[in-house]
């Protein structure tokens, strides 16, 4: 008897799962990347924002930032290679989200160029432009993974950029610090949870 006809070759099954899973396993993987650097951000600009306001005799630059960043960069780089993650591999909405990401960085890097720079902004309305920038990077993010927790993060953005424009200055790097806090690595972690549960409904 004639084997059934299929859509798939022998084997072809089993290559499709794997790739599903892989893909799932990428998403994971850089949506994990995500919440982790925002999380390290949140905590170098709330611990910056409280060694300014307390005059706590501590170097930010120094005891904070240099350790924090340096310390995130080689945990990625073994992270990634621990995953088997060459950049050849990500896939392209991350590719397009990432392009989104650095063209949103390079505005907010306007706007810290025109405070620090130029002393043309006050730290206040430096901070809640970039906050804005952010919740329009997390918009575009929700409409890139059809997801609702990055729109969450949006409108969180949104309000810590107008309760930011409003406060003193000396407040700028706290609304800034909780904004990466809430709405940017907690709404990253969850989706992350979600994609981990997605991936084991997978049949």
């Amino acid at each position: 008897m004639a084997a059934p006809l299929a859509s798939l070759p022998p084997g072809g099954g089993a290559e499709l799962a794997l790739s599903v899973e892989r893909a799932y396993r990428e998403t994971r993987v850089l949506d994990r990347l995500g919440a982790l650097w925002s999380l390290i951000l949140a905590k170098c600009l709330l611990a910056q924002w409280a060694i300014a306001t307390y005059a706590i005799p501590v170097s930010g630059l120094a005891y904070v930032w240099s350790l924090s960043l340096t310390m995130a960069a080689l945990a990625t780089g073994l992270y990634l290679r621990a995953n088997r993650m060459p950049l050849s591999m990500i896939p392209v909405t991350r590719r397009l989200a990432g392009a989104v990401l650095l063209a949103f960085a390079v505005a907010a890097g306007f706007v810290l160029y025109a405070c620090f720079a130029r002393d043309a902004l006050g730290p206040s309305t430096a901070s809640g432009l970039c906050a804005a920038l952010a919740g329009g990077w997390s918009l575009s993010r929700a409409v890139l993974r059809k997801a609702w927790e990055p729109l969450l993060g949006a409108f969180l953005w949104w309000g810590l950029a107008g309760t930011a424009l409003r406060s003193p200055d000396h407040e700028a790097l706290l609304w800034q610090g909780l904004g990466w806090l809430w709405a940017s690595a907690l709404p990253s972690f969850a989706l992350s949870l979600r994609a981990g549960r997605g991936a084991t409904n997978q049949p």
